[in-house]
């Protein structure tokens, strides 16, 4: 399949909401599922599967640190 059919596909099936991205991690071809939160990713974590159409999936979120003045 081509990336964007999978990463189509995996929004219909998971959840559109998320964002997806389809490109080479360490284990290969992968799809990544990337949130704004940990406690977001802890939740799709739970939810998405550990392949999807035969490639590995990780999930990834960011933060951002507040330093203070």
């Amino acid at each position: 399949m081509l990336k964007d059919e999978i990463i189509l596909k995996a929004a219909i099936e998971l959840d559109p909401e998320w964002n997806y991205d389809f490109r080479n991690g360490t284990l290969g071809p992968t799809l990544y599922i990337h949130t704004d939160s940990k406690e977001k990713a802890h939740i799709i974590r739970k939810i998405a599967p550990g392949t999807f159409e035969g490639y590995y999936v990780i999930v990834t979120y960011s933060y951002s640190v507040d330093i203070g003045d």
